[in-house]
């Protein structure tokens, strides 16, 4: 039977979470509250541990650490618990010890949860065995933080944004491709089979819903010890967003002193636009807007909606414009459509004519013959009259 373990409070807020450095790289998507319980009962894990235990979560504690309403979190808590080991985690370049080959491991984070019957409030969970490598004893090829650094965090964006650029603190400036990036952040999810799904698939808006309110709320939260900041990278000859390089500066401060504030709604997974930058703002800087064509754009978001300023903005792309903003303000007035591929048909074979035989020439003696017999039955045709 697997060793209880229970989470104590640390004085500062100082408890700590080691992962090995590939489950920054590894794909899964998770809510924010789901990561949250996960940190937690990863942090319960201590350096010297040599084996996996069965991790006893103090309800009424998690409540305030994550900064949740207690009121029916015990019901949640199984609904978590239950997603942890049905949600897919897939770590690639995993070494299988039984064939010694590198393989993608695709397992889950929960190997199973004990729950008290009649609301006694007694909750353990047990992590996947597989993952023993990559928590116990993690001496090389790992990254750190502290708990509270996340555990107020809102937005899944950031709490995943964090844990990467954690892992690549030491080098203060990093860069990852976007296809990268969406893996590492959640944005690409997977099923229980792995199967790959897209969420914000379009560039300008996994950069508003996810890039920007991640980085913005890793800078402004008061328990954060990094500051970030990012550039984009464009592909050579392309207006396409490439790269993304990020720069890090820790900050270097002792834990506060940890006080329970009061619960704040969290952010849900693709969160909808009242905490999120203007998509205003982004055509502006996007098209160069001044203040009049800015109001326009805005009137007409007003009357018409978010997508369909979205629709215009895929319409202007097709083609490149020497005005794109005119041609922006235009596609909102004219309702421009998007242009359709089509295909031409080839050109039809034109018919070819056999050459004709040349006539031979008429000699002038056929020709005053030919004319004395056009004159005798002219006489002819009068005289009959």
């Amino acid at each position: 039977m697997p060793e209880l373990t229970t989470w104590q409070k640390q004085p500062n807020g100082r408890a700590v979470v080691w992962q090995h450095n590939q489950l920054a790289e590894a794909r899964y998507e998770l809510t924010a509250r789901e990561q949250k319980l996960l940190l937690y009962v990863v942090s319960m894990i201590e350096a010297e541990d040599d084996a996996l235990k069965r991790y006893v979560v103090n309800i009424s504690e998690f409540a305030q650490l994550a900064n949740l309403d207690k009121d029916h979190l015990y019901q949640e808590l199984r609904e978590l618990a239950a997603n942890l080991k049905r949600k897919a985690l897939i770590i690639p370049n995993h070494y299988d010890l039984l064939t010694g080959r590198h393989v993608d491991l695709v397992t889950s984070w929960f190997d199973s949860a004990m729950i008290g019957r009649n609301g006694s409030g007694y909750f353990a969970v047990t992590i996947s065995p597989q993952l023993r490598p990559y928590l116990l004893q993690v001496k090389r090829e790992f990254f750190k933080f502290r708990l509270i650094n996340v555990m107020q965090m809102r937005s899944t964006y950031a709490i995943r944004l964090y844990q990467w650029l954690k892992r690549w603190e030491f080098r203060h400036v990093i860069e990852v491709s976007v296809v990268d990036l969406r893996v590492h952040m959640g944005a690409v999810g997977f099923d229980e089979k792995g199967k790959r799904k897209e969420n914000l698939a379009l560039y300008p808006d996994f950069k508003r819903w996810a890039i920007k309110p991640a980085v913005n709320e890793i800078n402004d939260h008061k328990n954060s010890d990094l500051r970030v900041s990012f550039e984009e990278i464009k592909a050579k000859g392309s207006r396409a967003v490439e790269k993304l390089r990020f720069r890090m500066v820790s900050v270097a401060k002792e834990p506060p002193d940890f006080t329970f504030p009061e619960p704040q709604p969290e952010l849900p997974l693709g969160d909808v636009e009242q905490s999120q930058p203007d998509l205003i703002d982004e055509l502006a800087a996007r098209y160069g807007l001044n203040e009049k064509q800015r109001q326009k754009v805005a009137n007409c978001q007003a009357q018409k909606g978010i997508d369909y300023l979205r629709q215009k903005v895929i319409v202007v792309e097709q083609e490149p414009r020497q005005n794109a903003a005119q041609a922006f303000l235009a596609a909102l007035r004219d309702d421009w459509k998007p242009k359709i591929q089509t295909v031409k048909p080839p050109p039809a074979k034109k018919k070819t004519v056999p050459p004709q035989p040349e006539e031979p020439p008429v000699s002038d003696e056929e020709r005053a013959q030919t004319s004395a017999k056009l004159k005798e039955f002219i006489e002819t045709l009068r005289a009959s009259r």
